[in-house]
């Protein structure tokens, strides 16, 4: 359906919504505008003009707010696949094993029980069981270790390239990846 008058609402002087009829409130302006305007503001969201003066213009500040959008974003997305990455695994002796908090205090908690030669049964990830002795559990807990370092410093490498990321181009070109294959 097209309409013939287009609004752009503002409310204590920031843009606040759009519509085809006049927002009823003495506290809302309602700001007639131009459809171009009226679907830009559809499209790209309150913040793409700002009223100033009377009037509703561009918005200077537009990039910087998008480009602070997407930093907030792609830091969001690091810091999931980050705890993906964390919650993995690591494989000792064809096994993969837990690699979360409480599987480095429980295998710390039994290497300090443990003598030289004793063994235990430890599980992977898949109930799968492992005869480890006590050298074998460190190693282990080694692997845990490394791992959650490597992703803890890939964590803080890609978010200072995100943080430094000047342009939205800039920011796209910065891979997120944990592999460490």
């Amino acid at each position: 359906m097209e309409y013939s008058i287009y609004y752009i609402f503002v409310y204590k002087g920031q843009i606040n919504g759009r519509g085809c009829t006049d927002c009823v409130s003495d506290d809302w302006l309602n700001v007639e505008v131009s459809k171009e305007m009226f679907d830009a503001v559809g499209k790209y969201g309150n913040d793409y003009y700002i009223y100033s003066n009377g009037e509703i213009v561009n918005n200077p500040n537009y990039d910087k707010i998008l480009l602070d959008k997407a930093k907030f974003d792609k830091i969001a997305l690091n810091d999931e696949l980050r705890d993906t990455a964390l919650l993995s695994g690591v494989t000792y002796q064809n096994v993969l094993f837990d690699s979360d908090t409480d599987q480095k205090v429980n295998l710390l908690a039994t290497v300090n029980m443990m003598s030289d030669e004793d063994t235990i049964t430890w599980y992977g990830m898949d109930n799968q069981g492992l005869l480890c002795t006590k050298a074998d559990l460190m190693a282990i807990g080694r692997l845990i270790t490394e791992l959650h370092s490597f992703c803890w410093n890939m964590n803080a490498y890609i978010k200072e390239q995100i943080e430094e990321a000047g342009t939205l181009e800039e920011l796209e070109k910065i891979e997120i990846n944990y592999n460490r294959q």
